[in-house]
Order: C-alpha cells, then structure tokens, then sequence
C-alpha cells in the first residue's frame, strides 16, 4: 500500500460517503480521479484487505441483546465447542485467547431471555458448564478503525478527563440505550446495506435497482439510520492482520468501581484501543474493564499496555493474546422476519 491506498483506508473506515457519487469524493479528498478512487478500493477489496463494505449497527438500537462469553474448554472440546458455535448466526467472533479462559466469542439475539437459552443448550449439548456471559454494563467506545498514521501519541489523563463529549466517543454509556422503532423502509434498507456494497461506480443506485426504490430514497433512509445512531458507522471493515495489524490482545485491567468512569474514558481516549467496555467479574475473574488492542506485534501491544497503565496508574492487568480465529462473520439482522 502506498500512501494514497493509506489515506483511503483512514477515511472510508468510518464515513464511506453515501451518495450517487462517493467515489468522486473520496478522490477529490485525497487528489487523485473518480476511477482511480475506485479501482484502488476494489484492489484493497480482491486482496481481502477490506473484508466487508457496508453498514456496521448498533444491535441495541435495533431492540438486540449482545454479549461476550467466556469458557473454561478441555483443549480436546474445543472443536466441539467451536462447531457448535459455527453454526449459531448469532455468533459473530469466536477465538482462542491464551488463558485458563481460553474460549471466548461474541453472541447476538433478540433479546437476553433468547440468548440465555442459546448458552444453557449450549452447556447441556456439549456438557461444558464453564461457559458465562459477560455483557457490558457501561461502553466507552466502539471504534474499529485501524490509524495508518505510524506516529505515537501519549494520552494525558488530564486532557481525557476534560475532553469534549465528541473525543470520548459521547462519553460512557451507562444508561440503557432505548431501540428504535424502526419502519418498514427501514428494516428493508437494513437487510441489504448489512451486507456488501456492489463493486461499482455507483454503488447505491445499484442497491436501489436491487430493491426497486429510486436512489434518493436509499440515500435519505440510510442518512436518518446514520442520524439516529441505528447505523454506527457505514464504510470499510478490514481484516486487520493484512491491513499489517498481525497481533491483536485483549487487555483486561481490575479498577475500583468508583474509578471505572474515570479509568474507562482515559483509556478510550487511545487510538490503539478499539473497544473499551466495563463488564462484570467472575469469583476467579477480577477484571471488569476491558480494551482491544491492536499492534503490529505482540510487542507494539504490550508498549500500547504499558502506556496505558502510565496514563491511567492501573497496574493490575492482564493480556490475553488470540492464539486462533475461529469464527469472524458480521451480524445479519432481520432476517428471520424475512424468512417468515
């Protein structure tokens, strides 16, 4: 990748445009041609940089419940296991991380209750009990946008702490985040733009064909996801470890609840952290805030750890490196009403 493929990257990860033309303005954004735009995009496409090109929701605001689990797993059940889980579509990530937990994988559905039940057949088909859920009792930022800025910034506790709501990601989210009553058009537009935009010029105006709306509609309905923060982002998703991020921990820290709010905004303020949530402890489980980090090496991880104890005076954490991907789709919504 050369310098242009990068500044692609930093600005379709988060704000594709969505319009008859984006193509056009990513191109005047970075100074090269409409089609030269596009025929570097869909080379990061074909060479499986960018995994996916669409809509990422929050599945709260779609009226979804979503958890992390983890697992306790016999090396020898893991297969088992892993099979079980390939075959739920709620289950979106799954890795082995190098732990006594060394199982843990994200889990969608329409509701708690339903999830539940997921986890308790789980544990009774595959006789594993050592499985628990972990949702988030606070969110300080979701952000999976990988910086192909190579420079180095320290994050002053100070200048998080008194950071606009905009820079902390609108601040930690403690309250219930209330689903929105979604439309028809809505939950039409949903189903197609979930998945991946055509390889065109003019992407939403084929979208649009697809479904036999004029392409303004699509566009005006995918704004006012985007206005109403159903749609998180709209752009490029990217396998990181091409992308040249090949190591990847889950950083879990024990804070003091009173300090969590504090602690949890600072360390979202670092680029290097894509997720930052508070989530319950375990009785041999200590930590309750955890972040993803994401290096170039296991190295670049542990200096980004290291920087972020400094920053925050945390010093009782661990890291959980992935040993295996086992399981990496994104989350398709609807589609059981579709099927009915």
């Amino acid at each position: 990748m050369d310098a242009i493929d990068r500044a692609l990257l930093n600005a379709i990860q988060n704000n594709f445009p969505i319009t008859v033309h984006p193509y056009q303005i990513l191109g005047e954004a970075v100074g090269i041609t409409e089609e030269d735009a596009f025929k570097r995009i869909q080379h990061l496409r074909q060479e499986g940089i960018i995994r996916r090109l669409g809509g990422v929701f929050d599945s709260r605001r779609l009226g979804y419940f979503s958890t992390l689990c983890a697992g306790k797993i016999p090396e020898e059940k893991i297969p088992i296991l892993a099979k079980q889980l390939e075959g739920i579509p709620g289950v979106t990530h799954n890795y082995i991380r190098d732990h006594t937990y060394n199982i843990w994988f994200t889990l969608i559905a329409r509701s708690q209750a339903v999830a539940e039940r997921i986890l308790q057949n789980l544990r009774e088909v595959s006789g594993l009990t050592d499985i628990f859920t972990l949702p988030a009792s606070r969110v300080f930022k979701i952000n999976v946008n990988f910086d192909f800025d190579l420079s180095i910034e320290d994050v002053d506790p100070e200048d998080a702490l008194n950071a606009s709501v905009k820079d902390v990601l609108r601040g930690a989210q403690k309250e219930e985040v209330s689903p929105y009553e979604l439309t028809n058009d809505e939950i039409i537009l949903i189903r197609v733009i979930q998945g991946n935009l055509p390889d065109s010029l003019t992407p939403f105006t084929e979208l649009a064909e697809s479904i036999q709306w004029p392409t303004d509609k699509v566009i005006s309905v995918a704004n006012r996801l985007l206005e109403g923060k159903i749609l998180r982002r709209f752009g490029a998703v990217l396998r990181h470890q091409k992308a040249g991020f090949v190591s990847n921990a889950m950083g879990v820290w024990q804070v003091d609840t009173e300090q969590a709010d504090k602690v949890g905004q600072i360390m979202a303020r670092f680029k290097e952290v894509s997720h930052c949530y508070q989530r319950p402890t375990l009785p041999d489980w200590p930590y309750n805030l955890f972040t993803m980090i994401h290096g170039r090496s296991a190295e670049d991880c542990e200096h980004i750890m290291k920087r972020i104890s400094r920053a925050t005076g945390i010093k009782t954490y661990s890291m959980l490196f992935s040993v295996a991907e086992l399981k990496k789709s994104s989350m398709q919504y609807f589609l059981e009403e579709e099927s009915n």
